[in-house]
């Protein structure tokens, strides 16, 4: 076996133990900026602020970016809407829970899955059609009905998804992960016999 083979043996094997710091770690790396920019933009400071607008530019292929569905820390928006922003805070939440529970936690059926997703598909299909929708309890406990949702309601619903959608694929990846750790071992083992 080669140099270059035992390095990427070595590598696979590194994000195999590790996948799961790895992806949280990435999460948070891209969760920062999010809240970073506005902050970047707040100060005043020019460079601070072409920075904090670079941010923006950089997040706009992920996200629609609409004002009125964003919001807004430190006088300046988000680089992604509210619902972006839910889904991938709670998507790291769910990876952090994940790191506790995963030796208990095993693979539910994707029909479990899908009513995490029917918030937000209820919420998201009613704005873009203009079915309106109860969407707040005014005085006297009545219903609000309007077509448009609120930034509340897309924070509920997308962090409902993101808690969901990390708690339906992290358990395959680990299942995965297991896998491959084991058919690693077993290749050490029969090429460890075969030196005998």
């Amino acid at each position: 076996m080669s140099t270059y083979d035992r390095y990427l043996l070595s590598f696979a094997s590194f994000i195999i133990r590790h996948w799961l710091a790895i992806v949280n770690v990435a999460l948070l790396i891209f969760i920062i900026p999010i809240v970073l920019a506005p902050f970047l933009m707040s100060t005043g400071d020019p460079a601070l602020g072409a920075i904090g607008n670079a941010f923006m530019a950089a997040y706009h292929p992920t996200c629609h970016q609409l004002p009125e569905r964003s919001l807004f820390v430190f006088g300046h928006q988000m680089t992604v809407c509210s619902r972006c922003f839910a889904i991938y805070v709670s998507f790291l939440s769910g990876g952090l829970l994940f790191y506790f529970i995963r030796n208990r936690l095993k693979p539910f059926h994707i029909l479990y899955y899908i009513l995490f997703c029917v918030p937000m598909g209820i919420d998201g299909t009613a704005q873009l059609f203009g079915i309106p929708l109860p969407r707040g309890i005014g005085p006297g406990l009545q219903l609000i009905w309007a077509v448009e949702s609120t930034n509340e309601l897309r924070l509920i619903t997308g962090a409902i998804f993101g808690l969901g959608s990390a708690l339906f694929v992290m358990p395959y990846m680990q299942q995965i992960m297991v896998m491959e750790e084991e058919a690693e071992q077993e290749r050490n083992t029969s090429s460890a016999g075969q030196r005998v």
